[in-house]
């Protein structure tokens, strides 16, 4: 008798972890995602603010642009293809309001921890991001996502529950919306910690 039991509490065990574990389609998070990252000179007030009107620049000419991407693959070759025109205008910008400040820009694989925007949460782990370092990008960050194109809803409004983010699948949407941890998320997170993580 207590064997039948203990079979059936193993069983039970089983089929409730089995279900809580992300999907596949769930884990393609980390790979259907182009995060975006600047990083300002120092902490000081100048560079901050000169961060963030970078910021607005490159969200006004690039965001649109982007959203057109079928997926993310053609974003991120869309990406690739406007780097260098990307860092020109950067470097054109922070010269035309007076700074002196190199900026460069790059697409890599980079560590996230988690982020919670509003209602809208994204697992750490690694992900690609555009990287755009001003000077020796030793101040306080700037992070969203670039693709899909949620960096001004991201960064400034909550995500309505029922409003699915665009170019992420169902199952990726109901992972990560709602800005509450669940047992799929923890789940995801120490599995990309234990597996995936950078440096």
């Amino acid at each position: 008798m207590k064997s039948i039991i203990t079979s059936s509490i193993a069983i039970l065990l089983a089929t409730l972890i089995a279900a809580a574990m992300p999907t596949e389609a769930e884990a393609r998070i980390y790979e259907d995602t182009i995060r975006l990252h600047i990083l300002a000179a120092s902490d000081s007030e100048e560079d901050q603010a000169l961060k963030l009107r970078l910021r607005d620049e490159l969200l006004k000419k690039y965001g649109e642009r982007l959203s057109g991407a079928r997926d993310i693959d053609s974003a991120e070759a869309a990406l690739r293809e406007l780097l260098p025109e990307l860092e020109e205008d950067c470097n054109l910008w922070v010269k035309r309001w007076g700074w002196d400040y190199k900026v460069t820009a790059e697409l890599s694989a980079e560590w996230y921890d988690t982020r919670v925007y509003e209602d809208f949460t994204l697992p750490r782990g690694t992900y690609t991001s555009l990287i755009i370092r001003i000077g020796e990008g030793e101040g306080k960050n700037w992070w969203c996502v670039m693709f899909p194109p949620l960096c001004l809803d991201m960064a400034t409004e909550p995500m309505p529950e029922d409003d699915l983010p665009p170019k992420y699948s169902k199952e990726e949407s109901k992972l990560i919306a709602g800005g509450k941890y669940n047992i799929k998320f923890k789940l995801l997170e120490l599995f990309s910690g234990a597996f995936f993580k950078k440096g």
